[in-house]
């Protein structure tokens, strides 16, 4: 990667005529609709085009967001019960990747969610908890071609714990609990018996939903940018903290539909989930405090536990 393949991506994040005419040139390319138009415009760019495609271009830098998401969208389709978007081509215009995909139908959860009375929440939620539970259930040799490797990663995160979230601002109060808090989880992270491949990033946006015969399903889910195979628990993270937001029934029934017993829904699965939250790719607690209700009055972490994870 150089300058100039740099400049190339931010000059089509920030002309939007420009990444239009890339967009439709990719997809002529692969004798596509050109009709595009922009879907999002952050750490990538994300155009749907007329025929019901969508096609993301990378920056070059992430070429292993693009190689992780093509070795996971080829070997989950018609695999699971909630669908995932089909492959429709891989390559690279220029040194930009980019994939196409199909549109997963419906709309993004987040949209929707406030407005969905609690039996449609518990609904949307069940059929999550027993999608995942599909996911990691699939073997995990077809996606060990992916390029995140597990060990390295979680090796890595663990060693840049505090450097990780000093980099995102976190108050010293806050930094001054996390080596005594993970070095107290029981996380087992190397072993192999937990291993499955993961979507990573179970949060509201990239979850589709429909309504049918006035009732909210599940209609698939999106964005394996990050996805690897690593630690079944990873994954869980998310679902309290971006679906469940703090409510303990809601989560409590994400992990049962996912195949939990009550009497393994205690309070060491919550902290070992907890302790994967603070080593996550994406963790940023100070974000993440942001998200509890003004009368929470959290202080220490045993108390997020509780808050987002507690069973």
């Amino acid at each position: 990667m150089n300058v100039s393949d740099n400049a190339e991506f931010e000059n089509l994040r920030k002309d939007s005529d420009l990444g239009l005419r890339v967009a439709g040139a990719i997809s002529r390319k692969h004798g596509l609709s050109c009709d595009c138009r922009v879907v999002t415009v952050r750490s990538q760019l994300v155009f749907s085009s007329a025929d019901r495609h969508i096609i993301k271009v990378f920056a070059p830098e992430d070429a292993d967001f693009h190689n992780a998401e093509t070795v996971f969208l080829t070997h989950l389709y018609q695999r699971l019960p909630l669908p995932t978007p089909e492959l429709t081509a891989s390559g690279h215009w220029g040194n930009l990747p980019y994939i196409i995909m199909e549109k997963i139908r419906g709309i993004p959860l987040d949209r929707v969610w406030s407005e969905l009375p609690p039996t449609e929440q518990r609904r949307v939620v069940e059929q999550l908890g027993e999608g995942v539970r599909a996911l990691h259930s699939l073997p995990i040799e077809p996606f060990a071609a992916a390029p995140f490797k597990w060990d390295p990663f979680i090796d890595h995160q663990r060693k840049a714990l505090l450097e990780n979230h000093r980099g995102y601002g976190l108050d010293q109060a806050w930094i001054e609990q996390l080596h005594h808090y993970i070095d107290d989880c029981p996380l087992e992270p190397h072993n192999p018996d937990c291993l499955v491949p993961l979507h990573t990033e179970l949060m509201q946006e990239h979850i589709f939903v429909r309504e049918t015969r006035w009732r909210w399903t599940v209609s698939g889910f999106i964005d394996f940018e990050p996805s690897m195979v690593g630690h079944a628990e990873y994954e869980f993270c998310a679902a309290g903290l971006f679906l469940s937001r703090g409510d303990r029934d809601l989560f409590r029934l994400f992990m049962s539909s996912y195949g939990y017993d009550d009497s393994d829904l205690n309070d060491e699965l919550s902290r070992r989930i907890m302790g994967f939250l603070l080593l996550h790719r994406y963790s940023n607690l100070k974000w993440f405090l942001t998200f509890l209700p003004p009368e929470a009055h959290l202080t220490r972490l045993g108390e997020l536990e509780r808050y987002w994870y507690g069973l």
